[in-house]
């Protein structure tokens, strides 16, 4: 009998010994997983919860034109220049083609040349694009009479091929205020 109690206090000896650490560190490796997480885990429930908090308002973009038609007119080349290309951004991301026809042309205006890789000319494009996602056909048309006025007919042409008959039909207006500028 002395031998296995013997035996029993010689594994209990070495499992005390070794219990300590290794209970230390899982204890320490559970906190450092809970501390590594807990911070995504707190931003992911806040924006599920308050959706709003990090958007901001994205600003319309006929006040910019009209601030940048006014440094033109002043002869600040750079501040038009910087605005226009603002009105460009602010009217993708509204997804409004008009913006994007507005601040082509009058960019072109400031150019003045037409090369093939304008800046005018991809903001025309990316309006195609733009007008061909939201079905207007009036969007696709006044950007095929700009660039029609670029003096790019074949791109026109392929911009007015992309009008699909089963689009719903809207009113064919053109207003001077997003074609001005736009002129060979």
């Amino acid at each position: 009998m002395r031998q296995s109690n013997a035996m029993m206090m010689r594994w209990q000896a070495a499992r005390s010994s070794s219990t300590p650490f290794w209970c230390v560190a899982t204890r320490y490796r559970v906190i450092t997983y809970i501390a590594a997480v807990s911070p995504a885990l707190l931003l992911i429930v806040l924006a599920s919860v308050y959706p709003d908090l990090t958007r901001t308002a994205v600003p319309d973009w006929r006040p910019l034109i009209s601030l940048a038609d006014e440094a033109s007119n002043r002869g600040d080349r750079y501040e038009a220049r910087r605005l226009y290309l603002q009105v460009d951004r602010v009217a993708y991301w509204q997804k409004d083609w008009e913006g994007l026809v507005a601040a082509a042309c009058r960019i072109n205006k400031l150019d003045g040349v037409n090369r093939p890789n304008s800046k005018a000319l991809s903001i025309l494009f990316r309006a195609s694009t733009t007008a061909e996602r939201a079905q207007s056909r009036q969007g696709l048309t006044t950007v095929a009479k700009s660039l029609a006025l670029l003096g790019s007919d074949q791109a026109a042409s392929a911009v007015l091929a992309r009008i699909q008959p089963s689009w719903p039909n809207e009113a064919l207006s053109f207003d001077n205020l997003f074609l001005s500028g736009c002129a060979r």
